[in-house]
């Protein structure tokens, strides 16, 4: 008869895998709660640590050090923008309609990463080792949702493929600096709907690709 008690490792293994996935968030949230309260030089990994309700040690077997903890913000930041990006990039057609929805959709996720936004914008240059790091990062990171844009190869027909990247890239490039400061910056604005002329000027770089709204009859 067959030892069913040899398959528990795994799940046992999953859960601690899933436990440490789970302190590193609550980490990185303590450092947002922290970094805001307190200048990114003065802040201690004590004082994370005890924001995070956890050990000085716990920290430091997750991070090295305080700049670690700035890139995992950095990179947190960036693979929310990724998501939003992968989401535009999966939707089977692209119309005025689609586009408006999708900016909906990811002004609510800038919003929910606004204060993550300000910390790692402020922490950034004191935290980084080196320009060229940070470059690399912000390159690599764009590189990837021009990649998800640009595909599938149907949905760009006949346009030149650099083409493609440049205005997909003016359209990323467009659309963060515009919620970095109305979301993020907290800009004021006059107008009743922003995002309608953000969605007139996606449209614009996205002309190509773009499907007529209009049914067909």
């Amino acid at each position: 008869m067959q030892d069913t008690g040899r398959m528990e490792p795994t799940p046992r293994r999953n859960l601690r895998e899933e436990q440490k996935i789970l302190t590193h968030r609550r980490l990185l949230d303590a450092a947002v709660t922290v970094f805001t309260e307190t200048p990114f030089l003065e802040t201690r990994m004590e004082d994370i640590a005890r924001a995070a309700g956890v050990t000085r040690a716990t920290v430091y077997a997750h991070f090295p050090g305080k700049a670690e903890i700035v890139d995992a913000l950095v990179a947190r930041v960036y693979g929310v923008m990724g998501e939003a990006y992968a989401d535009l990039a999966a939707l089977p057609r692209w119309t005025r309609a689609d586009i408006r929805n999708w900016l909906d959709e990811a002004a609510a996720r800038w919003r929910e990463m606004a204060p993550v936004r300000r910390v790692a914008n402020a922490a950034a240059p004191a935290a980084l080792r080196s320009l060229g790091e940070g470059r690399v990062q912000y390159v690599e990171a764009h590189e990837r949702y021009v990649a998800m844009l640009v595909e599938p190869p149907e949905r760009w027909r006949g346009v030149d493929p650099a083409e493609a990247r440049q205005r997909t890239l003016m359209a990323v490039l467009q659309t963060e600096s515009f919620f970095a400061a109305w979301i993020a910056v907290e800009w004021p604005l006059e107008t009743a709907d922003p995002l309608h002329l953000l969605a007139d000027s996606l449209c614009h770089l996205l002309a190509p690709a773009l499907e007529n709204d209009s049914p067909v009859t």
